[in-house]
């Protein structure tokens, strides 16, 4: 009875887990089970209906290292993880070709290692706000701008790697597991920045090649 009081119900409310953080979530995921390797797969099947933003996450900080192929791996999952989000899919899908594929996870605990710091500054404020942003339709918006970074980085780009793209989408999955619309907002500012500077350096690497061959 005293469970459908307002005094019951702030009782079950305290009672509730407080939920993991990025940061949280990420150590636990370098830390837990056995093997030097670590498939997408089962990562993936911890993560469970968090799967598709951390997936983002994971996916945007592994294409930033400057392991040959892995960027590449990384942006064909962003551009399928944008097609997720652009048809509004509840549960994430991955091809088995790149659900089966694994990173070492010294790797990964290295790179989580490196980041952590920031993100966990960065997730003091964040918050829930601006739950359009990362509603429905917010979600097909961000679909498209990840597609964007997805396609940047599966591309060689020169001088500056898959960095910037990797960097924008790791900010809008942060605001994507944290439900903070205004990081996913700054993470899209971010994503223009980062397409601006991808077109700068392609076009760079097209003029020297056109002007060797006409030398």
């Amino acid at each position: 009875m005293d469970a459908d009081t307002p005094r019951g119900l702030r009782a079950r409310f305290r009672r509730r887990p407080v939920p993991e953080r990025t940061s949280e979530v990420l150590r636990h995921l370098t830390e837990q089970g056995a093997g030097d390797e670590l498939r997408f797969r089962d990562i993936l099947a911890q993560l469970r209906h968090r799967a598709l933003g951390f997936a983002l996450l994971i996916f945007s900080l592994l294409g930033c290292v400057p392991i040959p192929g892995l960027p590449t791996v990384c942006g064909v999952a962003l551009v399928v993880i944008a097609l997720n989000l652009i048809t509004v899919r509840r549960r994430l899908w991955l091809p088995r070709a790149i659900a089966d594929k694994s990173v070492n996870r010294a790797d990964l605990a290295r790179i989580v290692e490196r980041v952590s710091p920031y993100l966990e500054r960065l997730e003091k404020i964040c918050k829930p706000r601006f739950p359009i942003v990362t509603d429905t339709v917010g979600k097909i918006l961000i679909g498209l701008v990840i597609f964007a970074l997805g396609f940047i980085m599966i591309l060689p780009i020169p001088f500056i790697g898959n960095t910037p793209p990797g960097f924008a989408a790791s900010l809008i999955a942060i605001g994507m597991t944290e439900r903070d619309g205004l990081i996913v907002l700054i993470g899209t500012i971010a994503s223009a920045v980062a397409i601006a500077i991808a077109s700068v350096a392609t076009e760079a690497l097209v003029s020297a090649v056109i002007q060797y061959f006409s030398s």
